[in-house]
């Protein structure tokens, strides 16, 4: 049977040793027993219920004509913040004549592409038993980035890039390490095509990893390239449903970071 390593006396006490008094001043002389005897009798003479008296502030008076915010409204006040602006083109000149139909013209492309890319994944493209290209780690951020844009393209960005890859590096194990040297050798000088193959060959969470990996750069201020929307496009259209909330969140970074870079564009530019 178990029992208490510093058992503590159960004898009935009379009420006056109850009501005494716990004194704690002379604590380094007590020892174990003499100690829990205490905190015991201290305890047990505590009321159950606590009231703390109300806190005088000026500031949690009600006010007049206030209705507090309850449920979707609160939500409704954050979508309308700044926290979630959406920025509009900079002129009516950079947008499409017809809108509706660029609109659907684009989701119709969009959906061919991940329907095109369903089919080639369901006839084993891209799978085991085919010549696969080498690819960073999963957590290797600027190894991914290189990857994706080349080495010339991601040295010419603004920031501390090689701090991050240094970090990057040290989380990584002996055997990614060893990966990272070997496909680092035959990384184009813009970076790799996202190709039907290479998608196909990531799962999703390497697919997940990627886009959080590329909307990390868009979001700090980096250059946008080509090649690197190229990269999104084609992620996106890899991306299987249902969508985790922190995917969605990252879309919606990104989402942000796009509309504020297409309003800075000039008049005469295009997009």
């Amino acid at each position: 049977m178990n029992q208490p390593c510093l058992p503590v006396s159960r004898r009935r006490k009379r009420k006056s040793d109850e009501n005494a008094g716990v004194s704690f001043e002379n604590i380094e002389s007590m020892d174990a027993m003499e100690y829990l005897r205490a905190v015991v009798q201290q305890a047990k003479a505590m009321p159950d219920e606590f009231n703390a008296p109300p806190t005088e502030n000026q500031n949690s008076a009600p006010r007049e004509n206030h209705v507090p915010i309850e449920g979707s409204a609160a939500s409704l006040q954050y979508l309308f913040s700044e926290h979630t602006a959406i920025f509009p083109p900079p002129t009516d000149e950079h947008i499409p004549a017809n809108c509706r139909k660029w609109v659907d013209g684009t989701l119709a492309n969009f959906s061919l592409l991940r329907g095109y890319l369903e089919e080639c994944h369901q006839h084993g493209v891209g799978g085991k038993q085919t010549e696969r290209t080498l690819v960073p780690s999963m957590k290797d951020r600027a190894g991914w980035h290189i990857f994706c844009v080349g080495l010339d393209e991601a040295r010419g960005n603004e920031g501390s890039y090689f701090d991050d890859d240094e970090k990057m590096k040290e989380e990584s194990s002996d055997d990614e390490k060893k990966d990272e040297i070997t496909w680092n050798n035959g990384v184009p000088p813009n970076g790799h095509i996202p190709t039907v193959d290479l998608l196909l060959q990531l799962d999703q969470v390497m697919i997940r990893q990627v886009l959080s990996h590329l909307s990390y750069y868009v979001e700090n201020g980096w250059s946008v390239s080509s090649q690197q929307t190229a990269w999104l496009y084609a992620i996106l259209g890899r991306l299987e449903q249902p969508i985790h909330r922190d995917d969605a969140a990252t879309m919606f970074g990104l989402l942000k970071c796009l509309t504020r870079i297409r309003n800075k564009i000039k008049s005469n530019e295009k997009e």
